[in-house]
């Protein structure tokens, strides 16, 4: 009960975070690139992988939760890519949106339609497509950012890196 406890409080603090932190840039002209969605979005993807990978190690009933954010966190992404689309603006972070929405939808559809254990054993036929396609578009999510300065990469990049360090310390504790 305690470790759902924590994954709520993380997922409520993340929110406000974010709320507090779009409302800071429109008051603010210098901070208006935290008006980007594809900022808020792809630091969001990192934080929930961050969160899913430490509580592996660390509180395994939370890891769930924070697996369900991840894989949630693709509706967003999809809508991101097809209102640009529909908006004829498609550049870039849209290609990288909707990499990431395919991830979630195939990370859906193998780890709760099919249930199928890829990780012990591991079956390579499907998680190296699963972690490729992971790490190929959260670093698309931030790589994209570089276009709106150095300031929204940097957020985006630092915390895709975290993200991706976090993944290594799980798998070097041998969390699934």
């Amino acid at each position: 009960m305690t470790q759902r406890r924590i994954a709520l409080f993380l997922i409520i603090v993340l929110g406000f975070a974010l709320s507090v932190g779009a409302h800071e840039a429109s008051n603010h002209p210098k901070l208006s690139f935290l008006r980007d969605p594809d900022l808020w979005l792809a630091t969001g993807v990192n934080l929930m992988g961050i969160g899913l990978f430490t509580s592996r190690v660390h509180a395994p009933e939370a890891a769930r939760w924070f697996g369900y954010g991840t894989q949630m966190l693709g509706i967003p992404a999809l809508t991101l890519g097809l209102l640009d689309v529909m908006r004829g603006s498609a550049d870039l972070s849209t290609f990288a949106n909707f990499g990431y929405a395919a991830w979630a939808l195939g990370a859906a559809v193998v780890d709760h339609v099919l249930n199928i254990e890829y990780r012990d054993p591991v079956n390579p036929a499907i998680l190296i497509p699963y972690v490729a396609t992971y790490y190929l578009a959260i670093g698309a999510q931030a790589a994209v950012l570089l276009d709106e300065g150095i300031g929204p990469w940097a957020i985006a990049g630092t915390a895709c890196l975290v993200n991706v360090a976090a993944s290594f310390y799980a798998r070097a504790h041998e969390a699934d």
